[in-house]
């Protein structure tokens, strides 16, 4: 075997790998529920850090997680669209596991949506922030005098605004 063949997969190429395997026994339905459920309980754990840090008002350490996030949520989106795809043979091979499985999808639910409300709180908040920002500056950059004959005066320095891109 090449050196290559020897290296670990990535956990999205082996979550795609498994996601893709045939299921014919209880034991793959098993294997592909406990993948899920590894999957969702690290993800939860990312997002609950996220959700405090982000209302703790830590931005940047919040977004030390996007890519942490980004991996887990693809694996479980590989994995859940398997399991979706499957959803009549998995109840059949693993009644149980799948009733297990759509209660633990309810908490995850909460999870996330709690922290989409966060990060639209902290989206809107960042958003107020510099635009209160930019029209200070931009007040700063009004003549606060006027010349001679009543006029404001024509040299007036420009100050430069903040660009707030707010399509995302």
């Amino acid at each position: 075997m090449s050196e290559h063949q020897n290296a670990p997969q990535n956990p999205v190429t082996q979550a795609a790998a498994l996601a893709k395997a045939p299921i014919g026994s209880p034991e793959d339905v098993q294997r592909l529920l406990g993948a899920i459920e590894q999957i969702m309980d690290a993800l939860d754990n990312v997002l609950i850090e996220e959700t405090a840090l982000l209302r703790n008002g830590e931005i940047k350490e919040a977004l030390d997680l996007v890519e942490a996030k980004n991996q887990l949520s693809i694996q479980y989106m590989l994995l859940q669209k398997s399991i979706a795809a499957n959803a009549s043979l998995v109840k059949q091979l693993a009644p149980q596991d799948a009733e297990l499985l759509a209660r633990r999808h309810e908490m995850f639910q909460s999870t996330l949506q709690t922290n989409l409300a966060v990060i639209a709180t902290a989206k809107e908040v960042s958003s107020e922030l510099v635009g209160d920002i930019n029209e200070v500056i931009q007040k700063g950059a009004k003549a606060q005098t006027y010349g001679n004959a009543g006029q404001a005066p024509v040299q007036v320095s420009q100050k430069q605004g903040i660009s707030i891109d707010t399509r995302s």
